[in-house]
């Protein structure tokens, strides 16, 4: 255990590395490494024309469309008509917004989107509650999050000090979370829609359904970027490379991808 946490002390970002995670300055600290990290925002792209062919495939209706979580992303670069949303204020967020909590219209949204957002929510109740309400139906919420698979369990119980991932936990609530990044538990995802799927179908059910499962085949970029956080490992000319591992390694992708994608809609 020592060793890793040598390691990964050693990977850290040196801009990053003395930076509290709930720290509004680090939003423009993230976004600073974004613009530099081709490799990075490569890996990004992919999450937003995931979510924008999976949005346009399976929500047929109307209405606004909400990010949430926006942060340092650059999602609206690629989606216009996106209105983007943090917890936090930041340069280039258009509103202030809680998840749990949100301050939209009844029936207004046609699609919210979230990158990594889900498993910091202290209590996902609230956030399947608001889902309900601020959904058109036929309108959805995509999420993107850490799966349980065996590559991705394995990353994520090692990957930042500040955050746990625990598929043993017994509540749904996040009691250790204090701030828009730190104590939350990666493993919620799993969870809710794999572990307790039944007890989600019995409790929402009525209102939401699950349309889509599947993966985002960016791991391999991800991982050798570095993410917000850590040190690139891999010159970014090598995009073109991973990007053809990514897509021929497809069929074993529940095995070694980190991130899973998950599309509720509401009826």
């Amino acid at each position: 255990m020592k060793m890793i946490e040598s390691l990964r002390e050693w990977l850290y970002e040196p801009r990053v590395r003395d930076v509290d995670v709930d720290d509004n300055a680090l939003l423009e600290i993230h976004s600073g490494i974004l613009r530099k990290k081709r490799l990075l925002r490569s890996t990004f792209e992919t999450f937003y024309r995931d979510m924008i062919g999976l949005c346009d495939r399976l929500l047929k209706v109307s209405g606004t469309e909400v990010e949430l979580g926006s942060g340092a992303g650059f999602f609206k670069s690629l989606r216009p008509e996106l209105v983007t949303s943090d917890i936090r204020k930041g340069p280039h967020i258009d509103l202030a917004l809680d998840a749990q909590n949100m301050s939209l219209p009844d029936d207004s949204v046609r699609c919210i989107y979230a990158i990594n957002v889900f498993h910091h929510l202290p209590d996902p109740d609230h956030f399947f509650s608001e889902l309900c309400r601020v959904l058109r139906p036929g309108g959805g919420c995509i999420l993107i999050e850490p799966h349980g698979g065996f590559g991705s369990a394995l990353l994520h119980r090692h990957l930042h000090s500040s955050e746990r991932f625990d598929p043993d936990a017994q509540s749904w609530q996040t009691a250790d979370i204090g701030g828009p990044l730190s104590g939350a538990n990666q493993a919620l995802a799993y969870i809710v829609f794999e572990r307790d799927l039944a007890r989600f179908q019995s409790r929402y059910g009525e209102y939401l359904e699950i349309v889509h499962r599947g993966y985002s085949l960016n791991a391999l970029r991800y991982l050798l970027s570095g993410g917000l956080n850590f040190r690139q490992l891999f010159p970014s000319a090598f995009d073109p490379i991973l990007r053809g591992l990514e897509s021929v390694s497809r069929p074993l992708a529940r095995y070694w991808s980190f991130p899973q994608v998950i599309v509720i809609r509401k009826r």
